[in-house]
């Protein structure tokens, strides 16, 4: 009786009030600057059944904005935080994440809308249950190519909520979405089998009113089982802990000190070069790798830069400084003595270089809207690798660490700046993989910058790699990702040092992510979904199905004795007669 009036409340007495409220709130929660699987989940879940619910009713748009604009104010409310201090007013800030969250919305309706328009015309009920996850992950995917901001906007969540974080070298971000989309089509089946149960919860409850309907539903029990079971192998490799390589042998490993450098700020100050110079020689003698922040120095032409780069060279050991600058360039190539905006970029400096011999290695691709779009070129040229040579370290010798006449290992380093991780495709141009990526970044809140972070890892884990990010940002965080880490080291200001380990010899080989890229992993869902055979042809496994109907909310999922199916939406809706079920 209890669960009957709560149907009757969701459905017919308040349905409006409640989606609505159930909307802002889970949105709130889900879409913030990191967004978390289960809330995510079910928002995705309770918006499906809404859609479901209106799809055939006359106030189908009205109720539509409505979700539209709770969906909108919960997301801004959850960047709140993020957008107070992102540009110089804190109404535009909000106003411009209000906007972009608005569009989102609509984006993330999309599959939705291509779910309840097109499902039925799919052959099997494999397919029909399946065919949801494909338009969600597919969706992303397009959105986060053409988006300024990438993946930051995206509702995708991040990799410590979930246990699915194992499939990134395998199918990269897609194959979350994936399962995102398919845990809301499992849970919104089953949701709206109960929501459309009658009051006698003793016994399984027939969901059609035709005899020749009870194969079908047996078989879209089956297509839901699969799915279920599928997700839960899915999770399975994630109760695997990989432990990070030991740092105390040269065998089948090599030990790297990685650092980055940042110096104390002073009240109202940003820190010198000279500041970054000395820091950084305090760090070569525990690291081999000292990384800076993005724009740590700001060099007027290139002649400025040069003898920067010359004065660092000096008593820097046999380490690589990364060095991330700003610099001022004409806008015109053609006309140097024209108007100059100014760009990011980072250089590889060591002490066997002479003067101009600097490797540049990276300039930024993807400038955040406003804040930088209108006073910065973006530069068009992927990132490359560069072959670093390791010494030994001090406890072995040359001819134990490596043979003659160098004695070194070589360690592929390739790098990228803040904005560029928020795009999946930022590695897609390597053709082997790297050891390490050198990540400056410069963010104005510590919820954006665990965001970025949570990027930059994402991406390591898709090629393998592993990731050193340098946040410069009052608040923002540092760390090593990626190879069994997901370590944060520093809050703010206040450089470090770590020692990691890479693979001996170092297997260059790229993912399967990084080789087949979006569109493989896309064909590869495409060809999941038509495998409706393996769900319809399961045995009838009737002791576990008997287990099953004595749970109260799955026994909607299985056919049993027939019964007229209690109405609980008001009758005299256009409509309102459907079910929810498919």
């Amino acid at each position: 009786m209890g669960s009957d009036t709560l149907r009757c409340i969701i459905l017919a007495k308040n349905p409006t009030l409640i989606f609505g409220a159930s909307e802002f709130l889970l949105a709130f929660l889900s879409l913030g600057p990191t967004p978390t699987f289960v809330p995510l989940v079910l928002l995705l879940t309770v918006l499906r059944i809404h859609g479901l619910r209106i799809a055939c009713r006359s106030t189908r748009i009205l109720e539509l904005m409505c979700s539209w604009l709770v969906v909108t104010v919960g997301a801004s409310l959850a960047h709140y935080s993020s957008a107070t201090n992102a540009l110089s007013s804190s109404t535009q800030s909000f106003a411009a994440v209000a906007v972009m969250s608005a569009i989102t919305y609509v984006l993330a309706i999309l599959p939705f809308y291509a779910d309840i328009r097109l499902h039925r015309r799919l052959p099997t009920f494999w397919a029909q249950v399946t065919f949801l996850p494909v338009v969600w992950a597919t969706t992303w995917a397009i959105v986060s190519h053409i988006s300024p901001v990438g993946r930051l906007l995206n509702w995708s969540p991040v990799s410590t909520s979930h246990p699915f974080g194992w499939l990134l070298p395998y199918t990269g971000p897609m194959g979350i979405d994936w399962a995102v989309g398919a845990c809301a089509a499992l849970f919104s089946e089953v949701a709206a089998a109960w929501l459309m149960g009658t009051s006698n919860d003793e016994q399984p409850v027939q969901l059609f009113t035709s005899s020749t309907e009870a194969p079908q539903s047996n078989k879209r029990s089956r297509s839901l089982l699969a799915l279920g079971t599928l997700l839960v192998a899915l999770t399975l490799p994630s109760l695997h802990v990989i432990t990070p390589a030991r740092t105390d042998t040269i065998f089948d490993t090599s030990p790297l000190g990685v650092a980055c450098a940042l110096p104390p700020v002073h009240k109202g100050q940003h820190p010198t070069l000279g500041d970054f110079i000395t820091e950084t020689k305090k760090l070569t003698s525990q690291a081999k790798v000292v990384l800076w922040p993005e724009s740590a120095v700001v060099f007027n032409n290139q002649g400025e830069r040069e003898v920067a780069f010359e004065e660092l060279r000096k008593n820097i050991q046999k380490s690589v400084i990364g060095v991330a600058f700003e610099e001022s360039v004409p806008q015109d190539p053609s006309n140097p003595g024209g108007s100059r905006m100014r760009r990011n970029g980072l250089a590889l400096v060591h002490e066997g270089q002479k003067k101009g011999e600097e490797v540049i290695q990276y300039y930024k691709r993807n400038l955040v809207p406003f804040t930088e779009s209108f006073s910065a070129i973006p530069s068009t040229e992927p990132p490359a690798i560069y072959d670093f040579e390791l010494g030994p370290p001090k406890w072995a010798t040359k001819p134990e660490w490596s043979s003659p006449p160098n004695y070194t290992r070589p360690v592929p380093i390739t790098s990228s700046i803040c904005l560029d991780f928020a795009f999946s495709s930022a590695f897609s141009s390597l053709s082997s993989r790297p050891a390490l990526i050198l990540a400056p970044a410069r963010t104005w809140d510590s919820t954006v910058s665990l965001a970025m972070w949570e990027q930059a890892k994402s991406r390591a884990n898709e090629i393998g790699s592993m990731v050193l990010w340098c946040d410069g940002g009052a608040m923002g965080v540092s760390g090593v990702g990626g190879g069994g880490i997901s370590e944060i080291m520093q809050l703010g200001s206040g450089s470090w040092t770590r020692t990691i380990s890479l693979q001996f010899p170092f297997d260059q080989r790229r993912t399967v992510y990084a080789v087949v890229g979006d569109f493989g992993v896309l064909v590869l869902l495409v060809v999941i979904m038509g495998g409706g055979s393996v769900a319809w042809h399961l045995p009838a496994l009737s002791g576990s199905r008997s287990v099953l109907q004595a749970v109260p909310l799955l026994q909607r999922l299985f056919p049993g004795r027939r019964r007229d199916q209690e109405n609980l939406i008001d009758a005299e809706v256009p409509g309102e007669r459907q079910s929810l079920l498919r």
